[in-house]
């Protein structure tokens, strides 16, 4: 190998001496002035161009590129061990004679080869917010070797507030951008604004053992003036010189393929097969939602991920990614939520409820900050001498929740304790939290099936409770991963729940618990993330995960019955819920909705009618032959359920642009576009009544309607109940702040609701974004009584009897007596 850089070394010298056009020299900026100075040596072997052309530096550190017509940068790629001291490019005439690259040594090697760095992704904003500080603390604390955007900067506000705020000075760390559609702006081409503010749009550097590419998006807002060919001519002169024990990480705004072959193609039936180039892992955005998967065999990783800034257009959680990479490939990545400040809460002991196992005191934290990492969770129990009774350390669940358990006396029962909960952060600050409780046993008698995420299509049905007050924990546990739309459900005796796992697929599945102590039954893990509803029916537990994938599994024992073959082969995720009916279950979006047979899983119809559209995490609602569903940015359809066929569908009034769900009241639909309730025929999908709101309707819930009131779900402002006849406000109720952002483009301040309000008796439970969950008096939205989980609520509560199961997005399901 070493024989090999040499020869081209010597190659790469002979032709400077002769070749005419740009010449220069990259040398180590040893006072990192940025400036060559005398006495700093050369750096020989590194990678320069103008664009078309790639070549190596002399053992001095010189080179001499030829010209190139298109050429506007001369840049370098940076070598590991190395960041650029002033900046790895040079705009080409700026009245320079000599192209030099200045380049410092990094404090320390990359361990083992590895890169650590963090990437953000389609901020679209020009304000500074507390996302921006979050990701700049995180480096601070935890260290990157670089920092990354993988576009839509958005406009030409956008572009100039990040490259003013969000760069290597102010971050700490090199940070580097991908161009996306929404930065191909009016100018003389689509890419010249960019080009000033961040240079050239595809270019490379080496950390470690992997080298990365950055690609720039084809098409846009305004026409570019690179082509495809372009960018397919350097990058084959760019991996030409890759070494071939490195491997290969590639950046665009956009994901190249479905498939498991990565062709990078010229439009001209060139081709460059990036499999024989060691490609590890394609880094994308632009579809704002948080979704990895490995292609077919080729061990090949591609990581989406939703905006830092606010929430994705599937309701994806606000967050930054923090990806390690090695000569092997992805070995670790990790979301930060953004906006999570400084949280610790004491799930169990509290006054609020003890939760049991057998003799055990289950203690459960939750513990987060965004910009630095948990390390420690302890929990002291004091009596009420102040005596210390027991001390522990818990162990991390989730990245959000932490517990333990111990064994308590008989005589532990009754008696007055004092907790005590302490979180340390990698930053050095410590939180505590402490609470006073009694140990006791509360019973609970679980008396109906609750198979759906709400029960049922009835749910909306008359009062059947009334009078009862705060509700008493009776047992918790961890599902061990974050649970988001995938609401416990309940039968035979077991509750069940979906979990995801967005960055390596490995926390993501369906667990079953028993419902009477908590205790995991069994878990089956799925190949990805199950983001929303599942069912069960017939003794069966049905989901489907975000790549089309159908699991039918024994609700006994967690047997796979049987499993879909995915028919998905692009984008769009799939993060919506399906609904099963006389034995049938209905689920998909698109071409791949479908409708299985739960007993066989023999697929009854396809849907032929439409496709297209983004991810939504809308559930399928259906009543007596009807089927509604929908597509985020393409319509809401009504399908026969015995058929398949499309019996309406509705794109106008916002309403092509929905996360949440729809519910029947008297053969009627009420579901909500951007800022309005729409009330539908379900036979004809024509709108026969609607109601304004102020704020918008951007959530994952469908309306809540009762005899006396509509009540919906907003981004921003809570909860809010209409008069059902006279279309009135009647009552509002607003949580606390979000703890993270999930609606679309909604940001600071808001108190948004993802969940849809459960009715019990004269009572609405609801979980909020603000780790709540809430017990509101239906008529008036006056709280009752509420939980503090510490960790958005997202998911829908399920009841049977006097119990009431709940889940958090730390992965935490909770049965609570009422």
């Amino acid at each position: 190998m070493k024989q090999l850089v040499l020869w081209m070394l010597l190659c790469t010298a002979a032709g400077a001496a002769t070749a005419q056009g740009y010449t220069g020299r990259v040398y180590q900026d040893r006072n990192g002035n940025g400036v060559f100075d005398a006495g700093e040596p050369g750096l020989g072997g590194v990678k320069v161009s103008n664009g078309l052309d790639v070549v190596l530096t002399a053992a001095d550190g010189a080179y001499t590129l030829p010209e190139y017509g298109k050429a506007r940068f001369i840049f370098i790629s940076t070598p590991a061990g190395y960041r650029f001291s002033k900046s790895f490019y040079t705009r080409i005439g700026t009245g320079n004679t000599s192209y030099d690259f200045g380049v410092q040594t990094v404090g320390a090697a990359a361990a083992g080869g590895r890169a650590r760095f963090v990437r953000m992704t389609d901020t679209e904003t020009f304000r500074y917010g507390q996302w921006a500080t979050d990701i700049k603390n995180y480096v601070r604390n935890e260290g990157a070797d670089f920092l990354i955007h993988t576009g839509d900067i958005c406009y030409e506000k956008g572009l100039q507030f990040h490259a003013q705020q969000i760069n290597t000075e102010t971050m700490g760390v090199p940070t580097y951008y991908c161009i996306g559609n929404h930065d191909l702006v009016k100018g003389a081409y689509g890419e010249e604004l960019y080009e000033s503010l961040f240079g050239p749009v595809y270019y490379s550097f080496d950390v470690g053992d992997v080298h990365f590419v950055v690609t720039p998006m084809l098409y846009g807002d305004y026409k570019a003036s690179y082509t495809a060919a372009d960018v397919y001519n350097w990058l084959q002169k760019d991996l030409a010189l890759m070494d071939k024990q490195q491997s290969l990480v590639l950046f665009n705004h956009d994901l190249l393929t479905y498939d498991s072959v990565f062709l990078y193609k010229n439009g001209k039936g060139g081709a460059i097969n990036l499999n024989d180039h060691q490609l590890k892992a394609w880094i994308y955005g632009h579809w704002h939602n948080n979704f990895s998967r490995v292609h077919g065999n080729s061990n090949i990783r591609s990581i989406c991920a939703g905006p830092a800034a606010d929430g994705g257009i599937d309701n994806a959680a606000s967050n930054f990614d923090v990806i390690t990479v090695g000569q092997q490939g992805v070995e670790q990545v990790q979301r930060r939520y953004t906006y999570v400040d400084n949280q610790l809460t004491v799930l169990s002991p509290t006054a609020t409820g003890v939760a049991m196992q057998g003799d055990s005191l289950t203690i459960s934290v939750n513990a987060y900050h965004t910009a630095s990492v948990v390390k420690a969770v302890h929990y002291r129990l004091y009596d009420s001498k102040g005596q210390l009774r027991q001390q522990v350390a818990l162990k991390p669940v989730t990245d959000w929740n932490w517990q333990a358990r111990i064994a308590l006396p008989a005589n532990y029962l009754s008696v007055v304790f004092n907790g005590q909960a302490t979180a340390t952060f990698s930053n050095g600050k410590v939180l505590f939290a402490s609470d006073t409780f009694r140990v006791n046993r509360p019973k609970g008698v679980a008396a109906g099936e609750w198979t759906t995420m709400l029960g049922n299509a009835l749910r909306n049905a008359k009062a059947d409770r009334t009078g009862w007050v705060q509700p008493k924990l009776l047992w918790m546990n961890n599902a061990g991963g974050h649970i988001w739309k995938g609401a416990p459900v309940y039968a035979a005796g077991k509750v069940f729940v979906a979990t995801i796992d967005d960055e390596e697929n490995k926390n993501c599945g369906i667990t079953a618990l028993d419902a009477r102590t908590g205790q995991v039954s069994w878990h089956y893990k799925t190949r990805n993330s199950i983001k929303q509803a599942i069912s069960c029916s017939e003794g069966v537990v049905l989901g489907t995960d975000a790549e089309g994938i159908t699991y039918a599994l024994r609700a006994a024992d967690g047997h796979l019955l049987w499993k879909s073959n995915t028919l998905m082969q692009s984008l769009a995720v799939y993060d919506g819920g399906g609904v099963v009916k006389d034995g049938i279950y209905y689920t998909g979006s698109g071409n791949y909705m479908q409708a299985f047979r739960i007993s066989n899983g023999e697929v009854l119809w396809t849907n032929k009618e439409w496709k297209g559209g983004e991810g939504t995490p809308a559930a399928m609602a259906i009543q007596d032959n009807l089927l509604v569903t929908g597509a985020n940015w393409q319509s809401l359809f009504g399908h026969d359920i015995r058929t398949g066929q499309l019996l309406w569908k509705r794109s106008d009034e916002g309403l092509r642009f929905r996360s949440g769900g729809a519910s029947f009241y008297d053969k009627q639909v009420y579901v909500t576009g951007i800022n309005k309730l729409h009330v539908i025929d379900a036979m004809s999908g024509e709108t026969k009544d609607s109601i304004p709101v102020p704020y918008a309707l951007k959530t994952m819930t469908a309306p809540v309607v009762t005899d006396r009131h509509i009540v919906l779900c907003t981004a921003e402002q809570g909860i809010m109940a209409y008069d059902r006849q006279s279309k009135q406000l009647s009552w509002t109720f607003r949580p606390e702040e979000a703890l993270f952002y999930s609606a679309p483009y909604t940001l600071y301040p808001a108190a948004t609701v993802e969940a849809t309000p459960v009715r019990v008796g004269d009572k609405l439970v609801v979980g909020a974004s603000d780790g709540y969950l809430y017990v509101l008096e239906a008529g008036s939205g006056k709280v009752s009584a509420r939980y503090h989980f510490g960790s958005p609520v997202l998911a829908e509560v399920a009841v049977s009897g006097n119990l009431l199961f709940a889940a958090d997005f730390a992965g935490n399901v909770a049965a609570f007596v009422l």
